[in-house]
C-alpha cells in the first residue's frame, strides 16, 4: 500500500511540473501595470503608476513575454525604439522554473513569481540622486 502512495505521489509531482510549464508557455503575458515606491516624477507628473508616467505608447507599457516550451525567452515590445531591448546576433535567452519562481538566464538575479494567471517582478534601481525605487512589474495571460 505504502509502495501505491508513493508511485502515486511521484507521478503527480511530474504532472504538475509540466502543467505549470505547459500553462507559462501556451500564453503570451502582457503587462498589466507597474508600481514604483516611492512616487516617481516625470515631466510634470507624480506618480506611483510608471505606465501612466511612461505613456501608453511606451516600451513599458506594450512590453509581452513569451516563454516557449523549448526554455527559450523573448521579451518584446512594440512602442517606438523598443527593438533595442535585443542585441543582434546575441546568444537566445533561456528559462527555468523553480516551483513558483521563473528564472532568465539573462538576469537570473531578477526572478518572476507564477501565481494563477499572474507573473511578477520586483526590481529595485538608484537614481542619480540616491533614490532607492522598486518597481513591481505585474503580467497577465493572454
Amino acid at each position: 500500500m505504502n509502495r501505491i502512495l508513493l508511485i502515486l505521489i511521484i507521478c503527480l509531482s511530474f504532472s504538475c511540473k509540466k502543467d505549470l510549464d505547459k500553462k507559462l508557455s501556451s500564453k503570451n503575458w502582457r503587462i498589466e501595470s507597474i508600481t514604483v515606491t516611492p512616487a516617481m516624477t516625470i515631466g510634470s507628473k507624480i506618480s506611483t503608476n510608471y505606465l501612466d508616467l511612461s505613456g501608453p505608447s511606451s516600451c513599458e507599457a506594450t512590453t509581452t513575454l513569451i516563454f516557449s516550451a523549448d526554455g527559450i525567452f523573448n521579451q518584446s515590445a512594440n512602442g517606438a525604439l523598443c527593438d533595442l531591448f535585443q542585441l543582434p546576433n546575441s546568444k537566445p535567452v533561456t528559462w527555468t522554473r523553480e516551483e513558483n519562481q521563473i528564472l532568465i538566464s539573462s538576469a537570473p538575479q531578477f526572478p518572476y513569481t507564477l501565481s494563477g494567471n499572474k507573473l511578477t517582478q520586483t526590481k529595485r534601481s538608484v537614481a542619480s540622486g540616491g533614490t532607492v525605487y522598486t518597481f513591481e512589474y505585474v503580467y497577465s495571460s493572454k
